[in-house]
């Protein structure tokens, strides 16, 4: 049997490589931490400008399947909100369609251009004007659709946290959200800081369930903004 004095490398080693945590990530992450994985903001949504707001997507017929897969069945439609420099709201939205598109993966945070959908989500300005955006998208999904069990990220070393806001009347019942195995209610109108790094899922079981998604870059500005906006802040 023929031996190599090359050293063994493991997948380990390139993510150990390229993936070490600065002073800020870690900083950012504790504080993320301390306030929990499901947190309400007092960020509200007027319900009937979101509703015209989506009206006008129908009418310019910019809803797009969600990361279709073949011979997988999943009713999800999206409209892009902020991507990249040149994009349109009928734009790929998942990151796994974006790669094979582009040959690369670009960092959420790299999708920081509003396109028209933005424009005329009004609704959402007050939260998009105040944080810094990446990657963000109008999702709908619909009765049968789902997310299976899965991690956005697992590092310390995530360029961007995830905001939720969840339009309309939605119940517990409509749309079922669970995060780190426990079940998740959320207030309608209400935009949620959520944890996505720890395993979620979630399935819709109405028509018309929807939500904005959102990355918001990871600094300690942003994070700081976020502290000023909890539904729940300290007495």
């Amino acid at each position: 049997m023929l031996y190599s004095n090359k050293p063994y490398k493991t997948p380990y080693d390139e993510m150990y490589k390229d993936n070490e945590p600065t002073k800020q990530d870690i900083a950012c992450e504790l504080q993320l931490q301390v306030l929990g994985d499901w947190v309400p903001t007092d960020f509200i949504i007027d319900e009937e400008e979101y509703f015209l707001n989506v009206r006008k997507f129908t009418d310019n017929d910019w809803f797009r399947p969600f990361q279709p897969k073949e011979g997988i069945l999943n009713d999800r439609h999206s409209v892009l909100l902020y991507g990249l420099k040149g994009d349109e709201p009928t734009s790929l939205t998942g990151l796994s369609h974006i790669e094979a598109k582009l040959g690369y993966k670009p960092q959420e945070d790299e999708f920081k251009y509003p396109t028209e959908a933005a424009k005329i989500m009004s609704s959402m300005h007050s939260v998009f004007r105040y944080f810094d955006m990446g990657r963000s998208f109008f999702i709908r999904m619909n009765s049968g659709s789902f997310y299976p069990p899965h991690r956005d990220h697992f590092g310390l070393w995530r360029p961007t946290f995830r905001l939720i806001a969840f339009l309309g009347s939605q119940t517990s019942e409509s749309l079922n959200w669970e995060v780190d195995e426990k079940k998740r209610v959320p207030l309608p109108n209400h935009v949620y800081y959520v944890d996505t790094r720890k395993m979620h899922k979630l399935h819709a079981s109405d028509h018309k369930c929807d939500m904005v998604v959102m990355n918001v870059k990871k600094d300690w500005k942003n994070v700081n903004k976020l502290l000023t906006h909890l539904k729940h802040s300290a007495g």
